[in-house]
């Protein structure tokens, strides 16, 4: 059975306990955030303040209950809170370093990243493992995204959040949007025009620069204005751009 997110990052982080330790007891519950049926929880109000937003997503909103899981990946203060950074979770893998200024770090199992270094999560989707595996990317660092994100599994098709998003593709099509998406960007396009399919005409500056933009903005076809391309454009920076601009290559 696929364990719920906030178990599988927690239990890579090796079950630490929270400032709300104290408020958990024993007893037959039902996590309000995960669902799950635990023994051992804490009032979810005072665990996590009545405050908590995206309340809408609980997956048992019928429980005042959250459990241990939940409550610590929902805890902590800037920097040292997961909401503050992009997750990639994958029991058994030999994942990248996670970021110098992360809070948790050398986690085997676990990285910590941000957009100074999406690699860690855009290798993961080019290359997915076999067995569970979960990605999460923060945009705002105000919102949570670990709680309400999917655990996969396996090679096939997944699903990754992106801030309030849930992004499903698979490596091979994620291959071809991020490669012609960078194709784009390293051709000297703006984010706004690869999006929207609209040339940078600043970097049109012979017949042979508009061909480079229609043989890539067609690849991207039906992916335009999509929250996949959104993804591709985020794992784009002026340090990843010409390296994953060659998957464009091998593609054609």
């Amino acid at each position: 059975m696929t364990r719920h997110v906030t178990v599988l990052v927690w239990e890579l982080a090796g079950r630490p306990e929270t400032p709300a330790a104290h408020l958990h007891t024993d007893g037959a519950a039902v996590c309000v955030m995960c669902g799950r049926h635990i023994t051992r929880s804490a009032p979810a109000a005072k665990a996590i303040g009545n405050n908590f937003t995206d309340q809408y997503l609980y997956r048992r909103p019928d429980s005042d209950r959250i459990c241990a899981a939940c409550t610590w990946c929902c805890s902590g203060k800037p920097p040292a809170t997961l909401r503050m950074w992009s997750i990639v979770a994958a029991p058994g893998i030999d994942l990248p370093a996670s970021q110098p200024k992360a809070w948790l770090r050398n986690t085997p199992g676990l990285c910590l990243t941000n957009r100074a270094d999406p690699t860690p999560i855009a290798g993961l989707l080019l290359d997915p493992p076999a067995g569970e595996w979960a990605a999460t990317v923060a945009i705002s660092g105000q919102k949570h995204v670990v709680p309400y994100s999917r655990v996969n599994r396996g090679r096939d098709r997944w699903t990754v959040r992106m801030e309030s998003t849930d992004i499903t593709a698979d490596a091979d099509t994620w291959r071809t949007v991020l490669g012609h998406t960078a194709a784009l960007r390293h051709a000297g396009h703006g984010a706004e025009a690869v999006r929207d399919g609209a040339p940078d005409l600043r970097a049109i500056k012979a017949p042979t620069d508009l061909d480079t933009w229609r043989r890539h903005r067609d690849q991207l076809g039906r992916h335009l204005r999509s929250p996949l391309l959104d993804l591709a454009l985020w794992c784009c920076t002026k340090t990843t751009t010409p390296t994953y601009a060659t998957l464009a290559k091998e593609l054609t």
